[in-house]
């Protein structure tokens, strides 16, 4: 009896790895991933995530904007946000706003480039969000550039809802990131105020990497 047992604990515990980890020819695929957990994945890259909230705005730097020639700013905080609806913009930053309707869902995750040569990991990165595993929406990136220290500090008023997270650089100023350096994102997606707001049924981020897969269940 006590064997049996054993054996029955030894194949639950293998069947619990092979849930949460798979690996075939095209790649490797991560299931129900959690914070601060570096996802290595054979020859490509090593995904590591840091936090996740829902927001309803965030901010950006202008095309072109964000470059070693801010030295200063005039104030200490680079945009001060008033409301939703009415906010102030100045020092080359503006503020996305995900609308009455919506709301932002935001995964800040960091890349580190495994390959031996450059690759911009935003044009081989696909977000998909699954609602009660029936509903698909399609996601975004943003990225990061923490040189530009500055940036890191925006907005006092907490309902902006994102306190502590660094203003975002534009599409158009996407990044390569270089072999065995890190870069940092946030994998985005607009959804309806009522599936952010169901409490009940399942949400998931769904990222695929190349060949490769992560799955975050947001709840």
């Amino acid at each position: 009896m006590k064997k049996i047992f054993i054996i029955a604990l030894i194949v639950a515990v293998v069947f619990s790895a092979a849930c949460a980890y798979a690996d075939d020819e095209t790649g490797m695929t991560f299931d129900n991933v959690t914070f601060g957990k570096a996802y290595k994945m054979k020859g490509y890259a090593s995904v590591t995530l840091l936090g996740f909230k829902f927001v309803n705005m965030y901010a950006q730097w202008e095309d072109g904007k964000a470059s070693p020639r801010i030295t200063g700013w005039s104030y200490n905080y680079p945009m001060v946000y008033v409301s939703k609806k009415s906010y102030e913009h100045y020092a080359d930053c503006t503020f996305e706003d995900s609308g009455t309707d919506a709301e932002f869902a935001w995964l800040k995750v960091d890349v580190t480039n495994l390959q031996k040569q450059e690759v911009n990991l935003i044009r081989e990165t696909k977000i998909k969000v699954i609602y009660d595993d029936e509903y698909e929406y399609d996601g975004w990136i943003r990225q990061f550039n923490y040189n530009y220290s500055k940036s890191e500090v925006y907005s006092k008023n907490k309902e902006a809802g994102v306190i502590g997270w660094p203003v975002c650089l534009s599409p158009a100023d996407e990044m390569a990131i270089q072999p065995m350096y890190k870069g940092h994102y946030a994998f985005g997606c607009t959804l309806p105020n009522f599936v952010v707001e169901d409490k009940d049924s399942p949400l998931r981020m769904e990222i695929t990497m190349g060949e490769n897969k992560l799955i975050y269940n947001i709840r």
